[in-house]
């Protein structure tokens, strides 16, 4: 289990937090938009894809995907703050430099990451 110099973290840090400001401004836009669209549907549109019902699931689903990022970048910031920011939550090992450098808000080594994408890893 070997940590990440203090110095790496730090730059870490800094990035997670300018996704924060990055994903709400990007969330805030995309709420706006939904609603912008709610509000220029009128009581005759159906809710057929055809119609823009469909459009407005897919992006209530773009949303929810956001705030899922929004979480898992907020949960590493956490790991931060508790000094286990960089380790797989598995089983405790260090998650590769690169891959922290593509997903710095990764909770998972890769191996742990496919077994939980495929739901034979339970966490708790």
């Amino acid at each position: 289990m070997a940590k990440l110099p203090k110095s790496q973290v730090n730059q870490f840090k800094k990035l997670l937090l300018q996704y924060l400001q990055h994903l709400g401004v990007k969330l805030e836009n995309m709420e706006e938009a939904v609603l912008r669209a709610d509000a220029d549907s009128g009581p005759e549109d159906g809710d057929d894809f055809g119609s823009g019902g469909g459009v407005r699931e897919f992006q209530l689903g773009l949303i929810e995907n956001e705030n899922e990022i929004l979480q898992e970048v907020h949960d590493a910031l956490a790991r931060i703050d508790a000094g286990e920011f960089g380790l797989c939550l598995y089983c405790n090992e260090a998650i590769p430099l690169g891959r922290l450098e593509v997903r710095p808000y990764a909770r998972f080594c890769l191996e742990h990451q496919r077994q939980y994408e495929l739901g034979q890893l339970e966490i708790d």
